[in-house]
């Protein structure tokens, strides 16, 4: 099984974390020195993976020194991943303005070495204006070959994502009693375009709520996302596994084991 999107440098124990049982582990690097010290993960466990990025929330920090340093980290072998990058108006730590800049300097960074580009969006309770920026910019940017990590439902995102040929990624929400409407949503997802993750050590799934996330529990959102979708566990894993392996280009070099 894949963990499309993990945080593995938040870990109490990263090493650990990176579960060898797991076929490959996509973990997020989300400054220039998160992503070198997710380089060194990487190095070390065959099955991890990097994604590389100024998050949103600290787009205040993403200055031209930082930048360069970090694109010259996206020809390591490791690195499948631009981002995370998007809209954030839930902690309001960086304005939208600048976020919208950083987007299209993360989307034209991923297009300039073909790597899939990783989308957060998080909007403020009860609002959309980060889902509809996001879609907007989206569309803007034409980008194909993106990823809507942890996505939220929103119907303007998920529209504009799947015309541009983007893959849509669940986390432990999924499995929350109040996330109804979105199975809804994942239950209608077309197939070649699911995938699955943790956000490790964020949104632990049920039944494992209340505990840090690992890795190892994108079973457990898996499990959610086979039960709505009617299919069961094992096609579920065979279908996320080759998307991930797809939009990350890992077919030729991920582990084989599961």
């Amino acid at each position: 099984m894949t963990d499309s999107h993990c945080h593995l440098t938040a870990c109490a124990d990263p090493d650990a974390a990176a579960s060898p049982e797991l076929r490959a582990l996509i973990t997020v690097g989300t400054d220039l020195q998160d992503a070198e010290r997710a380089l060194e993960l990487a190095e070390r466990h065959p099955n991890v993976w990097v994604a590389l990025g100024h998050h949103p929330n600290d787009a205040h920090s993403a200055t031209p020194t930082a930048r360069r340093q970090l694109a010259a980290l996206v020809t390591h072998p490791k690195v499948v991943g631009v981002g995370e990058t998007g809209f954030d108006t839930y902690w309001h730590s960086s304005p939208l303005g600048e976020q919208r800049e950083l987007f299209f300097w993360h989307a034209e960074l991923a297009a300039a070495h073909a790597k899939a580009l990783v989308l957060h969006v998080r909007d403020e309770s009860g609002g959309e204006t980060a889902s509809r920026e996001a879609a907007r910019c989206l569309a803007e940017a034409g980008l194909a070959g993106g990823i809507l990590h942890c996505f939220n439902g929103h119907p303007e995102l998920l529209e504009t994502g799947l015309e541009l040929g983007w893959y849509v990624s669940f986390a432990g929400n999924l499995t929350y009693k109040n996330a109804a409407r979105l199975r809804e949503v994942a239950a209608q997802v077309p197939a070649e375009r699911l995938l699955v993750e943790t956000d490790s050590p964020y949104l632990t799934p049920q039944p494992r709520r209340g505990e840090r996330n690992v890795p190892h529990n994108v079973r457990y959102t898996a499990m959610t996302l086979a039960q709505v979708r009617g299919v069961t566990l094992e096609a579920l894993e065979r279908l996320t596994d080759d998307n991930a392996a797809r939009v990350y280009g890992l077919a030729a070099g991920a582990p084989t084991a599961t």
